[in-house]
């Protein structure tokens, strides 16, 4: 007589991060106000990371700038960011590797951010420009775009979709642009399918 199958994860045992980091997002950003206004500038000196702040020391900020949102359509991108990047990466290749992942490549392309492309913007800007080092951002676009092209490493037609994907956020850089946070974009979405590729065959070999 053969055995059973093993019954699959239920819904809630597969997905655990996600609502958890989902949670956390709408639980700070209500207690901040940011649900019904901009979030507000003390508050984003307190808990926002900038390139100032990294070169004090101050590392906390690496995740507790993840968690937060400048206004209320920031926080409901990010809330479907979340769900859709972390959510499905989560429930394709499990939750602590969802964490692992997550959490690297969110702080690896904030790093990139801050100490190479808005470093090397502040020491080429003329004077009288803004300085960028002590501009404080949030959010956690760079972990889930970067799970973005980690989910993309699976699929058979994955070199096209990379590709595609590199295409439209380049066109949303020249028709939309956001500088810093699409050329963020740009950086970690091939870094996550890097990453991807290396688990992968690390795990074959």
């Amino acid at each position: 007589m053969k055995n059973a199958p093993s019954p699959r994860p239920r819904l809630g045992l597969r997905l655990l991060f996600m609502p958890a980091f989902v949670g956390i997002m709408l639980i700070t950003n209500t207690r901040l106000g940011v649900v019904f206004e901009d979030l507000h500038l003390a508050d984003l000196a307190r808990y926002g990371v900038s390139l100032t702040r990294l070169e004090q020391g101050e590392w906390y900020r690496l995740i507790s700038g993840s968690f937060l949102s400048h206004d209320t359509g920031m926080l409901i991108r990010q809330v479907l960011l979340a769900s859709a990047a972390i959510g499905w990466y989560e429930w394709h290749q499990g939750t602590k590797r969802a964490i692992l992942m997550f959490f690297t490549l969110d702080i690896i392309g904030t790093l990139i951010l801050m100490f190479g492309l808005i470093n090397g913007l502040d020491w080429a800007a003329p004077n009288g420009m803004p300085d960028l080092a002590d501009t404080f951002d949030v959010g956690m676009s760079a972990g889930g775009f970067g799970l973005i092209g980690a989910s993309l490493y699976p699929l058979g037609w994955r070199h096209i979709a990379l590709a595609g994907l590199m295409i439209l956020l380049a066109v949303k850089l020249i028709v939309l642009p956001d500088p810093i946070a699409d050329i963020a974009h740009l950086l970690v979405l091939p870094l996550g399918f890097l990453a991807e590729r290396f688990l992968v065959r690390r795990r074959v070999k």
